[in-house]
């Protein structure tokens, strides 16, 4: 396992991996910031932003994407200017962005939450590249977990406050989740992000139980990596080979002591999945937005 952030994040989420770049992109939220680290130079760059932010997307051009806490909007990597695409849920003051990804059209597709995390007052948009939104689902708690299998027809996605991921249809989506979740954490973990491998397989990470959890398309648990910190984040596949799983984690609310018996806390990680466990598997990189 590699450490690759240089400092603790307090909440690293939203890991992409931009192919034509070779290079990690990730934020902090509370933080306001948007990281980048480009693997064979090992150089990083940082932008801080006026409002906390919870992913980022390359794009067609140099600029990028990211999700504000109100709002979506293009950042200029040169000047660290940002360009207003589209509001979220001003509507409800107290909401925020959360975990996004781009579908495989290259359509955004945000959840929202409560920042407080009290009310389920979270939502579930799709976004065009000309900023025009469509409200999918509503009552969300927690959102995280944005999958798409187009080989089975379905869009995953899960809310972290019922620890349940679902299985959408996709493209034509309807909300399913009175019906059976695709999977259910344990009490006392929340359903985190996600990622997809090669073989339809979802990777989950599970904030508060210090690890990473494989399921197959029937949902069935295939491996566990256990991890050096409790509160992992999410996770993609990149490097050269694909073969490489990022991961980041978070550093709130963990004690000073568990913080020092686990110094990778609010750390992102990289583990060689063929070196270290001999897992011959890949994953796709992470999907650009279809704008520019």
């Amino acid at each position: 396992m590699k450490q690759i952030s240089t400092q603790r994040h307090q909440l690293a989420e939203g890991p992409f991996w931009s192919q034509s770049e070779q290079a990690l992109y990730w934020v902090d939220i509370p933080a306001c910031q948007v990281w980048r680290w480009h693997q064979e130079s090992n150089e990083y760059q940082h932008w801080t932003l006026p409002k906390k932010v919870s992913a980022v997307f390359t794009t067609q051009s140099d600029r990028l994407l990211v999700a504000l806490a109100d709002s979506v909007a293009y950042l200029d990597k040169s000047t660290g200017e940002l360009e207003h695409l589209c509001d979220l849920d001003t509507d409800i003051p107290g909401n925020r962005s959360n975990d996004a990804k781009c579908d495989p059209n290259g359509v955004l597709w945000l959840g929202t939450m409560d920042d407080a995390e009290e009310q389920a007052s979270g939502r579930l948009w799709k976004i065009t590249p000309e900023g025009k939104r469509t409200l999918l689902l509503e009552g969300v708690g927690i959102s995280n977990t944005l999958a798409w299998d187009e080989a089975r027809g379905r869009f995953y996605f899960g809310d972290s406050m019922t620890r349940k991921v679902h299985a959408f249809p996709y493209p034509e989506f309807y909300d399913v989740r009175s019906q059976k979740p695709f999977f259910e954490v344990k009490e006392g973990i929340g359903a985190d992000g996600s990622c997809i491998d090669a073989e339809a397989c979802i990777w989950n990470a599970n904030w508060d139980g210090s690890r990473i959890v494989r399921y197959s398309p029937e949902g069935e648990v295939l491996q566990t990596i256990e991890l050096p910190f409790s509160k992992p984040t999410s996770c993609v596949f990149g490097g050269a080979d694909g073969n490489t799983l990022f991961i980041t984690s978070a550093s709130v609310a963990t004690s000073e002591s568990e913080l020092a018996e686990k110094p990778l806390s609010g750390h992102v990680v990289a583990i060689d999945l063929k070196a270290t466990l001999g897992l011959d598997i890949t994953g796709e990189p992470s999907q650009p937005f279809a704008g520019a």
